[in-house]
């Protein structure tokens, strides 16, 4: 069902970067429901221009950057409400990632958020549960990609295991059949190294269990209609055999054409083969159905959704405060504050938008998680665990910016730990971070109640960006303790550059 928000005939976009493939999916809302456009997708493989220093090759970019550009006339005119475009596991690989993303987002004139390996792989379930029949009971949701392959465990709408394993098409073509060739020994080398990766997952995918197992994306659709000589047909362990003894055969998968394959994936079956027969052992997979839909479905139908995404961070955010014993209390008062004080400087600070709103509030409510760790410098604690757990629902970027506002929140101000982003961003950023300072200094003594009684003025001429600080009179000379930190607080802000003032 489509965001009732969103106007009816709206055109809704969602664009997935992937290591071996790039595909872009359009839709319209009509009549509360989404309607099919446009599929388009191109082989890039991105992925195949990863050098041994882990550096997308120049010549990988621009193959990545012409299929965009294709793309781009699909996309103009959409707003950051109608559009989505995520990248996978290349580009969280690529140690110049950044570098491309910039000329892609250039190019099409909207933001790349490079998503994690469990966070794709709940977008995939999100695109096959939408796109197929309903299961009754419990399913199995594979899908394999360029440079990874995503595993998820779930019932109804709800995934309840996300793996992804660094085992894809691309990236294993590279590292057991970069010169071409195939032959039983290189096969199976490929085929031990899945088994070995799976070992990771095996014992709590196969203790979950599933009344069905389905299969999405280019390779299990390949192997599903070449299995079934130009129709779709399940996947078994006997079928996949015999789809092994031919290629092993002949050496090569170039006479699957005749049976519907891309020329373009002759080259990376054998690898996809060699990963779907190593799972099929290792989960004990009698049967396997492919399924149309797939991550850009996912984005797509998330997109589109009555608050989808945004209930799935919220319930992130609740898991990481369960997990990490973060003061429920303590963390409600500062939000409240931190919240009270966005309101008053929002329009002179430029942060009117609800996107800055939820990233203060989700900062705010797990300022102290790294508590858990340590009291000494915890909020370095905090950071480290937002920056590097998997937070479903949250993009890279998104846990990049988490994390930083949770290293900000007290001490000295870290202006260096800003620098990754733009100077646009950067700004914006950093001033949340002073409302977030403002509102944990606030409950330092850790009150009953929220500490909502003062007023926040800004003058953005000053060349330090000055914030004024208003109680009602008299009560700051009541309260020894918040004028101390208050005084503080002062320094450090003057040591990067801003100014606080306080009465």
């Amino acid at each position: 069902m489509a965001d009732a928000s969103l106007p009816d005939g709206c055109t809704l976009a969602a664009l997935d970067l992937g290591s071996n493939s790039f595909h872009l999916v359009l839709a319209r809302k009509i009549k509360g429901e989404l309607s099919l456009l446009k599929r388009l997708g191109e082989k890039v493989q991105l992925a195949a221009g990863l050098d041994d220093q882990g550096y997308l090759s120049e010549e990988a970019q621009q193959r990545g950057l012409e299929c965009l550009e294709r793309m781009a006339p699909f996309v103009r005119g959409l707003d950051d409400t109608q559009v989505r475009a995520v990248g996978t596991n290349a580009l969280r690989a690529a140690h110049n990632a950044q570098e491309f993303i910039q000329r892609a987002q250039e190019l099409l004139n909207i933001p790349i958020e490079v998503i994690a390996g469990r966070e794709e792989a709940r977008l995939i379930y999100a695109g096959v549960i939408h796109t197929s029949p309903k299961v009754g009971g419990r399913r199995l949701v594979v899908d394999i990609g360029g440079g990874s392959t995503e595993f998820i465990a779930g019932e109804d709408n709800e995934p309840h295991l996300l793996e992804s394993l660094h085992m894809g098409c691309v990236s294993y073509t590279q590292r057991f059949f970069s010169d071409g060739k195939l032959t039983e020994k290189n096969y199976q080398q490929a085929r031990l190294a899945a088994l070995s990766e799976l070992l990771h997952i095996q014992k709590p995918f196969l203790g979950h269990g599933w009344q069905q197992a389905q299969g999405s994306s280019g390779t299990l659709k390949t192997l599903s209609l070449v299995a079934g000589k130009g129709e779709f047909v399940p996947l078994t362990p006997k079928n996949l055999h015999e789809l092994e003894k031919e290629l092993l055969k002949n050496k090569s998968a170039d006479n699957w054409t005749a049976y519907g394959m891309k020329a373009d994936r002759a080259r990376v079956i054998a690898a996809g083969l060699a990963i779907t027969s190593a799972f099929f052992e290792s989960l004990q997979i009698q049967e396997m159905h492919y399924v149309e839909g797939a991550l850009r479905e996912g984005v797509l139908y998330e997109l589109a959704g009555t608050g989808t995404d945004l209930d799935i961070r919220e319930r992130t955010i609740k898991s990481l405060q369960d997990r990490f014993q973060a003061d429920p209390v303590q963390s409600d008062l500062v939000n409240q504050a931190a919240l009270y004080a966005l309101q008053q400087v929002a329009s002179a600070w430029g942060l009117t938008h609800p996107r800055w709103q939820s990233k203060l509030g989700w900062a705010a409510q797990l300022h102290e998680i790294g508590l858990s760790v340590a009291h000494t410098q915890y909020h370095k604690h905090g950071a480290y665990l937002l920056h590097y757990a998997d937070l479903a629902g949250f993009t890279r970027q998104q846990q990049c910016v988490l994390a930083v506002l949770v290293r900000s929140h007290r001490r000295k101000f870290p202006a260096s730990e800003f620098k990754s982003f733009s100077p646009e961003y950067q700004l914006k950023l950093q001033r949340l971070a002073r409302i977030l300072r403002l509102a944990v200094l606030l409950h330092h003594s850790r009150p009953d109640a929220a500490l909502t009684n003062f007023q926040l003025e800004v003058n953005n001429s000053s060349s330090k960006e000055t914030l004024t600080l208003q109680f009602p009179e008299g009560w700051l000379e009541q309260q020894p303790l918040l004028l101390t930190d208050l005084e503080q607080e002062a320094k450090w802000q003057a040591a990067v550059g801003f100014e606080l003032l306080y009465s």
